[in-house]
């Protein structure tokens, strides 16, 4: 009896963590964080855009970073947005970030950047 109420608890929990979880979260667990600012229309390859940007990290170390991104109608991401890049890169001693590593993005607010990136984009 006590084990198949362990059991219970045990399957309790994780239910619950599974669905705690937002569809993305997968992609952000032990990512690195950097960021970027738009700038450009970035390129157009098999109804993905590309961009090619510099990224920092939260202590403003600078890095090359290409990404894409995928909109209706091929649209282009909005000029001058702050993203959050959520990276896993498998040599982080490169200065390149490639499209593979980077696994998800997310706007971010001006007002929602670290200080250090907000100085690094004369965003104060």
């Amino acid at each position: 009896m006590k084990k198949m109420l362990v059991l219970s608890a045990i399957l309790t929990l994780i239910a619950s963590f599974v669905a705690g979880c937002n569809v993305a979260t997968p992609n952000k667990i032990a990512a690195d964080q950097y960021y970027v600012q738009i700038q450009g229309t970035g390129e157009m390859k098999d109804n993905r855009r590309f961009y090619t940007l510099p990224a920092y990290d939260e202590d403003g170390v600078e890095k090359k970073v290409t990404f894409s991104s995928v909109k209706s109608k091929n649209e282009q991401l909005q000029e001058n947005a702050f993203l959050r890049l959520y990276v896993r890169q498998g040599n982080t001693e490169e200065i390149d970030i490639l499209d593979t590593e980077v696994k998800s993005y997310e706007e971010v607010q001006k007002e929602d950047l670290p200080e250090k990136i907000k100085e690094k984009f004369g965003a104060n």
